[in-house]
C-alpha cells in the first residue's frame, strides 16, 4: 500500500465519477424515488472515503492512461530545477502549494469551530418551560439529556450545532408554540441523523482537497442533500394540513433573514435552511408533492453499487506507458521482473542504472525518471 502521483491523481478521477453520478441521481425525480435520499447520502459519504484514502493497493492494476494522459504527466512531471542535488518538478511545487493553502484553511476552520463551540457550550440551558415541553414532546428523557435549547440573540436563524455537546439555537424574538414545535423538530432530527458530524468531514475534506473545483459541487449538493433528508424524516407523519404549516414557518424565517443585511451562521452549525432560493424551491416542492423514497430495491441496489464502484477505484490505476528505447541493451532472458522493494536506481558519470537481483540494467534519463516518481528508491553515485 502506497500513496503516489498517479494514486492522488485516480483518487480525483473517481471522485469526481462519484460527485456527478450523485448529482444526477438527485437531480431526477424517479432516480431519487428509486434510491432514496439515504441512499444518495450513502455513495457521498463513499466519495468522502476514497477523497480520505488516496492509496494504490497491493492487487491494484496498472493500466496505460492513453496519450492524453501521457501528455498531461509529461507536464507536471516537467523538471523546473536542480537543488542540492535533488529534482524539482512540476508537480512538487503543485503539492507545496497544496499543503500550504490547506494548513492555512484548516487551521482557520478548526480555530473558528472551536471558538463557536465553546461559546455556545458556556451557555446554560434557556430555562423556558414552553421550549422544555416542547423538547419533551419530540424526544425522550433519555436522548433529551444529551441536548439543550439555548434561546440567544447570538444567531439570527435557528439551527443546531455540537457533536457531543449538542444545542439548538433558537434566536431571542418571539414565536408561536407552533412555529418553535417545527422549528426544534426540524433541528432534533438533524441532531438525531448525526448531520453535524457529516457536515464536519465534509468541510474537512472540503478544504483538504481545495484544488478540485468537484467538491464545491459536493459540499453543496451534500448540504442540500440532508436538509432534504430532514424535511422528509420530519414531514413523513404529518398531514398535508401539517406539511403546508412547517413550510410556512420556514418561509417565514427565511424572508425575515432576507431582511438582514447579511446572512450568519456560526462555523459547522446546521440552520434551519442555507441562503439559496433554489434550494429552498425544491425542498418546499418535494415536501408538498409528499414523496417518500421506500423502494426496497433501492434502498439495497444503491449501497451495492457504491461498494463495486469503490472497489472498483481501487483496482485499476492509470500510468504514462514507457517505451523502451531502442537498442538500449541486450539481456540473456526477454524478461526481467524487478521487485521494487529490491530494487533500486542509481546514477554513474550520468548515466541510470537498475540494480534488482544481483544484476545491473543500463537504463536511459527517461525511464530513470519515470521510476523515480514511481517510488523507486534512488542512490547518486553508484553502489
Amino acid at each position: 500500500m502506497q500513496i503516489t502521483i498517479f494514486s492522488v491523481w485516480m483518487t480525483f478521477v473517481w471522485c469526481n465519477i462519484f460527485i456527478v453520478l450523485c448529482y444526477i441521481l438527485r437531480k431526477r425525480s424517479v432516480l431519487l424515488n428509486l434510491s432514496s435520499m439515504t441512499g444518495i447520502i450513502i455513495l457521498y459519504l463513499f466519495c468522502l472515503i476514497r477523497l480520505a484514502v488516496p492509496v494504490e493497493l497491493p492487487w491494484t492494476k496498472v493500466v496505460s492512461g492513453g496519450s492524453l494522459y501521457n501528455f498531461l504527466y509529461q507536464i507536471f512531471g516537467c523538471e523546473i530545477t536542480c537543488v542540492a542535488g535533488h529534482e524539482i518538478y512540476v508537480y512538487h511545487i503543485f503539492v507545496v502549494a497544496w499543503g500550504v493553502v490547506m494548513a492555512v484553511l484548516l487551521t482557520r476552520y478548526l480555530i473558528q469551530y472551536h471558538r463557536v463551540v465553546s461559546y455556545f457550550s458556556e451557555m446554560e440551558k434557556t430555562e423556558d418551560t414552553e421550549l422544555n415541553n416542547i423538547l419533551d414532546e419530540i424526544c425522550t428523557d433519555k436522548e433529551k439529556r444529551n441536548i439543550k435549547i439555548v434561546q440567544t440573540a447570538a444567531v439570527e436563524v435557528p439551527c443546531c450545532i455540537g457533536i457531543f455537546e449538542k444545542r439548538i439555537l433558537i434566536p431571542d424574538k418571539k414565536y408561536s408554540r407552533e412555529e418553535l414545535h417545527y422549528i426544534i423538530l426540524h433541528e432534533y432530527a438533524h441532531l438525531d441523523n448525526k448531520d453535524i458530524l457529516t457536515i464536519q468531514l465534509i468541510n474537512i475534506l472540503c478544504i483538504v482537497f481545495w484544488w478540485n473545483p468537484f467538491v464545491y459541487i459536493l459540499k453543496g449538493d451534500m448540504y442540500q442533500s440532508i436538509e432534504i433528508r430532514c424535511d422528509q424524516t420530519v414531514t413523513k407523519k404529518l398531514k398535508s394540513a401539517e406539511r403546508g404549516n412547517y413550510l410556512t414557518v420556514i418561509l417565514k424565517e427565511y424572508k425575515a433573514s432576507v431582511q438582514e443585511k447579511e446572512f450568519r451562521k456560526p462555523a459547522g452549525a446546521m440552520p434551519l435552511f442555507e441562503d439559496h432560493s433554489d434550494h429552498l424551491i425544491e425542498r418546499f416542492r418535494l415536501v408538498a408533492e409528499g414523496k417518500q423514497s421506500s423502494s426496497r430495491i433501492g434502498r439495497i441496489l444503491v449501497p451495492v453499487i457504491a461498494v463495486a464502484l469503490l472497489v472498483l477505484s481501487y483496482s485499476l490505476i492509470l500510468q504514462p506507458r514507457y517505451e523502451e528505447p531502442e537498442n538500449a541493451y541486450d539481456m540473456e532472458n526477454s524478461i526481467w521482473n524487478i521487485d521494487q522493494k529490491d530494487a533500486y536506481l542509481y546514477e554513474v558519470d550520468g548515466k541510470y542504472y537498475v540494480y534488482s537481483e544481483h544484476k545491473t540494467l543500463p537504463i536511459d534519463r527517461k525511464g530513470a525518471e519515470f521510476m523515480k516518481k514511481s517510488g523507486f528508491k534512488f542512490k547518486k553515485g553508484g553502489n
